[in-house]
């Protein structure tokens, strides 16, 4: 029951209402979803989770997170309420078709831009499930170009290649430690070894190739996408004899 309720807690992450009372054609977007209210027992906290000396934001760590900031302030960041109003999508941010950046400024002066990436993410999901007609009156200006490259690697990109890294690190590992047990060849003697530099660069691709269970289906699709039009061919002849049979014949 309890993992049913958390299930469906995450899977809640854009919960669409409506207003009581509300005359006009209005959707109401929560872009967050509400995390599941589980007790636990108290614990001392560790020095990680301290900050060590230091307190409030700083305790967090340089480029948290809004999860970290929330654990070390004890402050949970408002959820963002995105809209589509008589068919056009409202936002208090969102001026002239494009996010305003003054509005994502940080304490420092900054464009906070994985607010940013949010906001537009949170915008998207809300138009790919409540559809509206692009209108010359309402363009949209914005375009995710003009979000920095290094905003995309460090949200995306930096923490896949040390999840990657990681496994590929475990993962050679353990097949070096089973080759040892088997051939006695050390690991450093694996290192130097064609074979060991060729199982290593195995690996190493088959980590990247397969990422997770859900790209064992994606690549499975790909092959039977690849052989669809092969076997319509051949379900054509079903019931009658090709002209390569009746040459042998």
């Amino acid at each position: 029951m309890q993992s049913a309720l958390l299930n469906r807690a995450r899977g809640a992450a854009f919960k669409a209402t409506r207003p009581n009372g509300c005359s006009r054609s209005v959707v109401v977007v929560r872009a967050t979803a509400e995390a599941p209210v589980v007790e636990r027992k108290e614990r001392k906290l560790g020095p990680l989770e301290r900050g060590g000396t230091l307190s409030g934001d700083q305790a967090a760590g340089k480029d948290a997170g809004d999860k970290a900031r929330a654990m070390a302030t004890g402050v949970t960041a408002a959820a963002t309420i995105l809209q589509i109003v008589d068919g056009r999508f409202v936002d208090d941010r969102w001026i002239g078709g494009r996010w305003d950046l003054n509005q994502f400024k940080n304490a420092a002066g900054e464009v906070d831009w994985d607010k940013v990436i949010d906001a537009e993410v949170a915008r998207r999901k809300l138009l790919e499930d409540y559809p509206i007609p692009s209108i010359n009156e309402d363009p949209v200006n914005f375009d995710t170009s003009e979000i920095p490259w290094w905003a995309w690697v460090k949200r995306f990109h930096l923490p896949e290649a040390e999840k990657l890294n990681g496994r590929a690190a475990m993962m050679g590992y353990v097949l070096a430690l089973f080759v040892d047990s088997l051939t006695g060849a050390g690991l450093l003697e694996q290192q130097e070894s064609f074979l060991g530099k060729l199982a290593l660069h195995i690996c190493v691709f088959a980590i990247l190739l397969v990422r997770s269970s859900a790209d064992l289906d994606k690549y499975k699709g790909l092959i039977d996408e690849a052989t669809f039009y092969d076997k319509q061919w051949n379900a054509t002849w079903d019931g009658v004899k090709r002209p390569s049979e009746a040459e042998s014949q």
